[in-house]
Protein backbone atom coordinates (compact mmCIF):
# COMPACT_ATOMS: atom_id res chain seq x y z
CA UNK A 1 0.00 0.00 0.00
CA UNK A 2 1.25 3.60 -1.14
CA UNK A 3 0.67 6.44 1.77
CA UNK A 4 -1.38 9.70 0.23
CA UNK A 5 1.56 11.51 -0.14
CA UNK A 6 3.55 8.94 -2.22
CA UNK A 7 0.53 7.77 -4.14
CA UNK A 8 -0.38 11.70 -5.07
CA UNK A 9 3.81 11.70 -6.43
CA UNK A 10 3.47 8.84 -7.98
CA UNK A 11 -0.46 10.08 -9.93
CA UNK A 12 1.14 13.61 -10.02
CA UNK A 13 -2.71 14.24 -8.32
CA UNK A 14 -2.24 16.87 -5.20
CA UNK A 15 -3.58 15.12 -1.93
CA UNK A 16 -6.06 17.97 -1.58
CA UNK A 17 -7.98 16.41 -4.74
CA UNK A 18 -7.48 12.88 -3.43
CA UNK A 19 -9.26 13.75 0.07
CA UNK A 20 -12.11 15.76 -2.61
CA UNK A 21 -12.44 12.25 -4.56
CA UNK A 22 -12.83 10.15 -1.51
CA UNK A 23 -15.16 13.15 0.35
CA UNK A 24 -17.38 12.69 -3.35
CA UNK A 25 -16.97 8.63 -3.53
CA UNK A 26 -14.80 8.57 -6.66
CA UNK A 27 -11.62 7.42 -5.26
CA UNK A 28 -11.97 5.99 -1.85
CA UNK A 29 -8.20 5.16 -0.32
CA UNK A 30 -8.36 0.70 0.54
CA UNK A 31 -7.38 1.61 4.45
CA UNK A 32 -7.35 4.28 6.47
CA UNK A 33 -5.80 4.62 9.71
CA UNK A 34 -8.03 4.95 12.84
CA UNK A 35 -5.10 6.78 15.01
CA UNK A 36 -3.54 9.26 12.32
CA UNK A 37 -5.90 9.39 9.75
CA UNK A 38 -3.55 9.08 7.11
CA UNK A 39 -5.08 7.38 3.75
CA UNK A 40 -3.36 4.27 1.90
CA UNK A 41 -4.09 3.48 -1.61
CA UNK A 42 -3.23 0.25 -3.49
CA UNK A 43 -1.05 0.04 -6.96
CA UNK A 44 -4.17 -0.76 -9.00
CA UNK A 45 -5.97 2.63 -8.16
CA UNK A 46 -2.88 4.33 -10.20
CA UNK A 47 -4.69 3.24 -13.30
CA UNK A 48 -7.79 4.40 -11.73
CA UNK A 49 -6.30 7.86 -11.48
CA UNK A 50 -5.07 8.23 -14.94
CA UNK A 51 -8.21 7.00 -16.12
CA UNK A 52 -10.06 10.04 -14.37
CA UNK A 53 -7.48 12.18 -15.73
CA UNK A 54 -8.40 10.80 -19.19
CA UNK A 55 -11.71 11.42 -18.40
CA UNK A 56 -11.15 15.15 -17.34
CA UNK A 57 -9.11 16.18 -20.11
CA UNK A 58 -12.14 14.96 -22.75
CA UNK A 59 -14.35 17.30 -20.89
CA UNK A 60 -16.11 15.09 -18.54
CA UNK A 61 -17.80 16.30 -15.71
CA UNK A 62 -16.64 14.69 -11.78
CA UNK A 63 -20.19 13.34 -11.55
CA UNK A 64 -20.35 11.97 -15.31
CA UNK A 65 -16.87 10.28 -14.24
CA UNK A 66 -18.74 9.15 -11.16
CA UNK A 67 -21.13 7.86 -12.62
CA UNK A 68 -19.07 5.80 -15.45
CA UNK A 69 -16.61 4.73 -12.76
CA UNK A 70 -19.42 2.98 -10.79
CA UNK A 71 -19.02 -0.06 -14.05
CA UNK A 72 -15.80 0.53 -15.12
CA UNK A 73 -15.26 -2.70 -17.21
CA UNK A 74 -18.65 -2.50 -19.04
CA UNK A 75 -16.99 -1.24 -21.62
CA UNK A 76 -20.35 -0.65 -23.85
CA UNK A 77 -21.73 1.98 -21.46
CA UNK A 78 -17.95 3.59 -21.54
CA UNK A 79 -18.15 3.77 -25.17
CA UNK A 80 -21.78 5.08 -24.65
CA UNK A 81 -20.58 7.95 -23.03
CA UNK A 82 -17.43 8.43 -24.53
CA UNK A 83 -19.72 8.84 -28.48
CA UNK A 84 -21.78 11.37 -26.90
CA UNK A 85 -18.90 13.48 -25.42
CA UNK A 86 -17.40 13.08 -28.79
CA UNK A 87 -20.57 14.51 -29.92
CA UNK A 88 -20.54 16.97 -28.00
CA UNK A 89 -16.74 18.93 -28.77
CA UNK A 90 -17.28 18.26 -32.47
CA UNK A 91 -20.56 20.37 -32.63
CA UNK A 92 -18.57 22.87 -30.21
CA UNK A 93 -15.83 23.00 -32.32
CA UNK A 94 -18.49 23.46 -35.38
CA UNK A 95 -19.60 26.77 -33.24
CA UNK A 96 -16.37 27.84 -32.33
CA UNK A 97 -15.65 27.75 -36.39
CA UNK A 98 -19.02 29.86 -37.27
CA UNK A 99 -18.09 32.46 -34.36
CA UNK A 100 -14.57 32.63 -35.56
CA UNK A 101 -15.64 32.84 -39.12
CA UNK A 102 -17.86 36.05 -37.96
CA UNK A 103 -15.32 37.45 -35.73
CA UNK A 104 -13.13 37.18 -39.00
CA UNK A 105 -15.72 39.34 -40.83
CA UNK A 106 -16.23 42.01 -38.48
CA UNK A 107 -12.23 42.30 -38.01
CA UNK A 108 -12.25 43.08 -41.99
CA UNK A 109 -15.17 45.23 -41.73
CA UNK A 110 -13.68 47.73 -38.95
CA UNK A 111 -10.69 48.00 -40.87
CA UNK A 112 -12.31 49.15 -43.90
CA UNK A 113 -14.72 51.40 -41.44
CA UNK A 114 -17.58 49.43 -41.26
CA UNK A 115 -19.40 49.33 -38.07
CA UNK A 116 -20.30 45.79 -37.12
CA UNK A 117 -23.77 45.98 -36.70
CA UNK A 118 -24.21 47.65 -40.38
CA UNK A 119 -25.96 44.15 -41.74
CA UNK A 120 -28.91 45.31 -39.50
CA UNK A 121 -29.75 47.91 -42.36
CA UNK A 122 -29.64 44.68 -45.21
CA UNK A 123 -32.46 42.62 -42.90
CA UNK A 124 -35.85 43.81 -44.85
CA UNK A 125 -38.71 43.69 -42.69
CA UNK A 126 -42.22 43.61 -44.59
CA UNK A 127 -45.88 43.21 -43.71
CA UNK A 128 -47.51 40.13 -44.73
CA UNK A 129 -51.10 38.60 -44.19
CA UNK A 130 -50.69 34.73 -43.26
CA UNK A 131 -53.37 32.52 -43.27
CA UNK A 132 -54.29 29.72 -40.06
CA UNK A 133 -52.27 26.52 -39.88
CA UNK A 134 -52.81 23.28 -38.35
CA UNK A 135 -50.76 22.45 -36.64
CA UNK A 136 -49.61 19.35 -34.71
CA UNK A 137 -47.63 20.89 -31.31
CA UNK A 138 -45.72 19.85 -28.05
CA UNK A 139 -45.39 23.04 -25.45
CA UNK A 140 -42.67 22.30 -23.01
CA UNK A 141 -40.90 24.46 -20.33
CA UNK A 142 -37.16 23.58 -21.50
CA UNK A 143 -33.73 23.78 -21.57
CA UNK A 144 -33.02 25.78 -25.32
CA UNK A 145 -30.44 23.33 -25.50
CA UNK A 146 -32.81 20.81 -25.65
CA UNK A 147 -34.30 22.09 -28.35
CA UNK A 148 -33.54 18.90 -30.74
CA UNK A 149 -34.71 16.31 -28.43
CA UNK A 150 -38.21 17.47 -28.12
CA UNK A 151 -38.43 17.96 -32.49
CA UNK A 152 -37.32 14.79 -32.33
CA UNK A 153 -40.15 13.49 -30.55
CA UNK A 154 -42.73 15.38 -32.30
CA UNK A 155 -41.52 13.67 -35.29
CA UNK A 156 -41.66 10.29 -33.86
CA UNK A 157 -45.56 10.83 -33.16
CA UNK A 158 -45.72 12.35 -36.64
CA UNK A 159 -44.49 9.11 -37.60
CA UNK A 160 -45.95 6.42 -35.34
CA UNK A 161 -49.53 8.55 -36.29
CA UNK A 162 -49.11 8.78 -39.70
CA UNK A 163 -49.65 12.40 -39.82
CA UNK A 164 -48.94 14.02 -43.34
CA UNK A 165 -46.62 17.40 -42.90
CA UNK A 166 -47.69 19.97 -45.05
CA UNK A 167 -44.70 22.47 -44.14
CA UNK A 168 -41.72 23.29 -42.08
CA UNK A 169 -41.43 23.14 -38.45
CA UNK A 170 -41.73 26.07 -36.19
CA UNK A 171 -41.46 27.58 -33.21
CA UNK A 172 -43.87 29.75 -30.82
CA UNK A 173 -42.17 32.00 -28.13
CA UNK A 174 -44.20 32.38 -25.22
CA UNK A 175 -41.99 33.67 -22.46
CA UNK A 176 -42.27 37.14 -21.76
CA UNK A 177 -38.57 37.26 -21.10
CA UNK A 178 -35.80 34.90 -21.75
CA UNK A 179 -34.47 32.24 -19.17
CA UNK A 180 -32.37 29.47 -21.43
CA UNK A 181 -33.05 26.75 -18.95
CA UNK A 182 -36.42 26.65 -18.12
CA UNK A 183 -38.11 28.57 -21.55
CA UNK A 184 -41.49 28.31 -22.69
CA UNK A 185 -41.40 26.91 -26.48
CA UNK A 186 -44.22 25.28 -27.95
CA UNK A 187 -42.85 23.37 -30.88
CA UNK A 188 -45.00 22.57 -34.11
CA UNK A 189 -45.28 21.31 -37.53
CA UNK A 190 -47.85 22.13 -39.71
CA UNK A 191 -50.27 18.83 -40.43
CA UNK A 192 -53.06 18.02 -42.42
CA UNK A 193 -54.94 15.80 -40.39
CA UNK A 194 -56.70 17.57 -37.75
CA UNK A 195 -57.32 15.65 -34.51
CA UNK A 196 -57.32 15.72 -30.05
CA UNK A 197 -53.27 16.54 -30.56
CA UNK A 198 -53.35 19.57 -32.87
CA UNK A 199 -54.51 22.85 -33.05
CA UNK A 200 -54.79 25.99 -35.09
CA UNK A 201 -52.30 28.40 -35.36
CA UNK A 202 -54.18 31.57 -36.06
CA UNK A 203 -53.31 33.49 -39.57
CA UNK A 204 -53.40 37.53 -39.78
CA UNK A 205 -51.23 40.54 -40.04
CA UNK A 206 -47.98 39.98 -39.35
CA UNK A 207 -44.27 41.79 -39.29
CA UNK A 208 -41.74 39.47 -41.41
CA UNK A 209 -38.44 38.65 -41.95
CA UNK A 210 -36.60 35.76 -44.22
CA UNK A 211 -33.43 35.72 -43.13
CA UNK A 212 -29.99 33.61 -44.28
CA UNK A 213 -27.75 32.93 -41.39
CA UNK A 214 -27.07 30.86 -38.39
CA UNK A 215 -29.62 30.93 -35.74
CA UNK A 216 -26.91 32.44 -33.23
CA UNK A 217 -27.83 36.11 -35.39
CA UNK A 218 -31.64 35.51 -34.96
CA UNK A 219 -31.27 38.19 -31.46
CA UNK A 220 -30.41 40.75 -34.70
CA UNK A 221 -33.19 40.22 -36.73
CA UNK A 222 -35.59 40.42 -33.89
CA UNK A 223 -34.31 43.56 -32.62
CA UNK A 224 -34.57 44.87 -36.34
CA UNK A 225 -38.27 43.72 -36.18
CA UNK A 226 -39.17 45.03 -32.75
CA UNK A 227 -37.53 48.34 -34.00
CA UNK A 228 -39.54 48.28 -37.27
CA UNK A 229 -42.63 47.70 -35.70
CA UNK A 230 -42.88 50.46 -33.26
CA UNK A 231 -41.67 53.25 -35.44
CA UNK A 232 -44.15 51.86 -38.06
CA UNK A 233 -46.60 52.28 -35.41
CA UNK A 234 -47.71 48.54 -34.79
CA UNK A 235 -47.67 46.87 -31.85
CA UNK A 236 -46.92 43.13 -31.09
CA UNK A 237 -50.30 41.16 -30.60
CA UNK A 238 -49.41 37.41 -29.85
CA UNK A 239 -46.14 35.28 -29.48
CA UNK A 240 -43.80 35.52 -32.59
CA UNK A 241 -43.05 32.55 -34.07
CA UNK A 242 -39.98 30.87 -36.67
CA UNK A 243 -40.81 28.62 -39.01
CA UNK A 244 -37.46 27.15 -40.33
CA UNK A 245 -36.94 26.23 -44.25
CA UNK A 246 -33.49 24.32 -44.10
CA UNK A 247 -32.37 21.57 -41.88
CA UNK A 248 -29.73 22.25 -40.05
CA UNK A 249 -28.59 18.33 -39.98
CA UNK A 250 -27.66 18.85 -43.86
CA UNK A 251 -27.49 22.74 -43.71
CA UNK A 252 -24.25 25.06 -43.68
CA UNK A 253 -25.29 27.72 -40.72
CA UNK A 254 -24.36 30.32 -42.71
CA UNK A 255 -27.42 28.95 -45.53
CA UNK A 256 -29.93 28.24 -42.72
CA UNK A 257 -33.05 29.49 -43.68
CA UNK A 258 -35.42 30.94 -41.14
CA UNK A 259 -38.57 33.22 -41.69
CA UNK A 260 -39.71 35.06 -38.16
CA UNK A 261 -43.24 36.41 -37.40
CA UNK A 262 -44.82 38.48 -35.48
CA UNK A 263 -48.36 39.37 -35.18
CA UNK A 264 -49.00 42.92 -35.02
CA UNK A 265 -51.83 45.20 -35.41
CA UNK A 266 -51.92 48.85 -35.81
CA UNK A 267 -52.11 50.89 -33.09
Amino acid sequence: MLPIGIFSKFCNVTTKTLRYYDEIGLLKPVYINNENGYRYYNTEQLVTVLVIKKLKLYGFSLEEISEIMKTPDDNDLFLFYMKKKQEDMQNKIKDYTHILTSLNKDIINLEKGVNIMAYLDDIQVSITETQPKNILFLRQKMNVSDYGGYLGRLYEIIMKDKYKTIGAPLSIHHDKEFDPENYDIEIAVPVEDKTEKTRELSGGLCATVLYKGPYSNLTSVYAKLIQWIETEGYKITNAPYEIYLTNPGTTAPENYMTEIYFPVAKK
